[in-house]
């Protein structure tokens, strides 16, 4: 989900730094800037520049060093867990994935349906606003066929997915809650199979393995 958990390494040192914890926007242009990134030791956070990735590849993030890192004390919410609400109050479920062509946001999917980024009117702490009676900037775009509101969204086939309104991934979220599915990692190691307690070893190997996400999803609610 946009490089979320992928550990982060410095080519200078050849350490890792930490993991990314979320894909910082800026909601004016919906255009992405960077990424929040969790020092593994401290659980500080940190905001890196697009501009000073080297690389992104399957399985890791790589930036120079950690001398590009700003620390961050208050940032904005993830977009992640937010609830879509449109003009006519009707809910359209909860953001679970952002879908970016090279920098912009072009898309957001919920567990009810997919929405383009350009009609969202409105980002709040704990809510998305899209408006469909926005102006469009050209009558030969493309559009996602009417689903069964009548609105310009596309509705899932897949299976819904239940989002709590808020997405804390802090490693103490996870502690305590029951995993409801068997998780694997790199070489079938196993993580954690399906009805056993989440504890903060489990977390550290979900990290190692990039199955953060994975584990989140897979928590019972």
């Amino acid at each position: 989900m946009e490089n979320i958990s992928k550990i982060v390494l410095s080519k200078s040192t050849g350490k890792r730094i930490g993991y990314i914890l979320d894909v910082a926007i800026d909601f004016k242009t919906m255009n992405k800037i960077g990424y929040y990134i969790v020092d593994e030791e401290s659980e500080g956070e940190f905001f890196i520049d697009i501009s000073n990735i080297l690389s992104i590849s399957s399985d890791f993030v790589v930036i120079e060093n950690s001398s590009e890192l700003q620390y961050v004390s208050e940032r904005e919410e993830s977009l992640l867990g937010k609830e879509v609400i449109d003009c006519n109050s009707l809910s359209l479920g909860y953001i679970k994935k952002l879908c970016f062509s090279k920098k912009r946001l072009v898309k957001i999917i919920t567990d009810k349906c997919e929405i383009y980024a350009k009609y969202i009117s409105k980002v709040g702490k704990d809510i998305v606003f899209v408006d469909f009676k926005r102006k469009r900037k050209s009558k030969k775009e493309s559009y996602f066929p009417k689903a069964q509101f009548d609105l310009p969204v596309q509705t899932q086939i897949t299976q819904l997915v239940t989002i709590p309104e808020k997405i804390r991934l802090s490693p103490t979220y996870y502690i305590g809650k029951i995993c409801g599915e068997n998780i694997f990692g790199y070489n079938n190691e196993k993580i954690i199979l399906k009805d056993e307690v989440i504890t903060k070893s489990i977390v550290d190997k979900a990290k190692r393995h990039n199955k953060l996400n994975q584990l989140f999803f897979a928590i019972k609610r």
